[in-house]
């Protein structure tokens, strides 16, 4: 089964490299473009970096910021954007990146199985529902900005719709604990907070929705989320 998957997914990028990329002429060197897309996995999720990408790439930051846009142009990742609205603690400005599909992720990361607990299996998941929320949102023709928040001490949310209106973390612990549930309240005393988790009982915690993973994806495809 992982090794049907595999070979399909080997398939899919060299069609798209041959098909996509070189037909098209998008880029002059493909196997520096290549090398791109495998770092850019490693990058998945995380706030860009285009000097570190170039220099594990061994192009230019320019070069890479122009590879990005290919990606999106082709519609094989998507962008996140820091959510810029005034608050109090200074915050991350730097874009997320994430693959289409988070197998297209695994793959090329070499990624063939993922162990509950791991911080690949965290990484994976948390893909896993931010590609599900970019899906409800074109597939619905919904408007709604999502962007993310990070700041330099390390509170964060993972999903920010629209002017805060929603802000939803991702976890996959199975317990959630207190620690877990860090985020934007202070700032937007109105924002509907939700914490997405592997922990199997939905339930409300403070002025926080502990949801589990399942019953998200029922609420967001539902039009309960946004």
């Amino acid at each position: 089964m992982v090794e049907d998957a595999t070979k399909r997914l080997s398939g899919y990028v060299k069609v798209y490299l041959d098909e996509e990329i070189r037909e098209e002429g998008e880029v002059r060197e493909l196997d520096a473009f290549e090398r791109f897309m495998e770092v850019a996995a490693i990058s998945d999720w995380e706030m860009l970096n285009y000097s570190n990408i170039a220099a594990d790439c061994g192009v230019s930051a320019k070069t890479v910021k122009s590879y990005f846009q290919i990606l999106y142009d082709t519609l094989i990742g998507f962008e996140i954007p820091a959510f810029r609205k005034e608050i109090k603690r200074k915050v991350v400005q730097a874009p997320r990146f994430y693959y289409f599909d988070v197998g297209l992720a695994n793959y090329l990361m070499g990624r063939h199985s993922l162990k509950r607990g791991t911080d690949d299996y965290g990484h994976a998941f948390e893909h896993f529902v931010m590609q599900e929320i970019i899906a409800y949102k074109g597939y619905n023709g919904k408007r709604d900005i999502i962007s993310y928040w990070h700041t330099y001490d390390r509170k964060e949310v993972d999903a920010i719709i629209g002017d805060a209106k929603v802000a939803i973390e991702i976890k996959s612990t199975e317990h959630v604990e207190t620690k877990h549930k860090k985020g934007l309240k202070e700032e937007h005393p109105d924002c509907r907070l939700i914490l997405v988790s592997l922990d199997p009982i939905t339930r409300q915690s403070g002025d926080t929705e502990l949801v589990y993973v399942l019953d998200f994806l029922k609420m967001l495809w539902n039009g309960e989320i946004f």
